[in-house]
């Protein structure tokens, strides 16, 4: 009676074994058809036209010199043949335009220069009420 209780059980043993190598192929070639079939997308990003060198300045005598802000390479921001701090440009602004309300402004700004470092620049002039800054390359 014990040996064909052990028969029994080595009997069982065997029938609980499954084959998985048919499972594991159909999940081969499913991962395949999806690697296969997706399709990649390059997202287009901002594009930012710098403007020209070429800087118009269509006053005549009694127009006051404009202020420059100067933005180099490394985006180190300068006025006046200073450097200053890119957070307070607006208020070496406001200095400046208390000595005279009509001054306009260019940033020159170099090519390697970042666009945050325009953008700065840009929102803190506007800050102080120069809408239109004119904006041109730094050679």
């Amino acid at each position: 009676m014990l040996s064909k209780f052990l028969r029994r059980r080595r009997e069982d043993s065997s029938e609980k074994n499954v084959d998985m190598t048919p499972m594991l192929d159909i999940v081969f070639i499913l991962l395949i058809f999806f690697i296969v079939t997706t399709s990649f997308t390059k997202e287009d990003g901002l594009e930012i036209k710098r403007p020209s060198s070429k800087v118009i300045n269509p006053c005549t005598e009694d127009c006051p010199q404009p202020m420059v802000v100067s933005i180099d390479a490394k985006d180190v921001v300068s006025m006046d043949n200073r450097i200053i701090d890119s957070k307070s440009i607006s208020a070496n602004l406001q200095a400046k335009l208390a000595e005279d309300p009509r001054s306009g402004l260019v940033i020159k700004i170099h090519d390697e220069a970042s666009s945050l470092a325009l953008l700065t620049a840009v929102d803190q002039a506007k800050q102080v009420g120069l809408n239109r800054p004119t904006v041109s390359r730094w050679q």
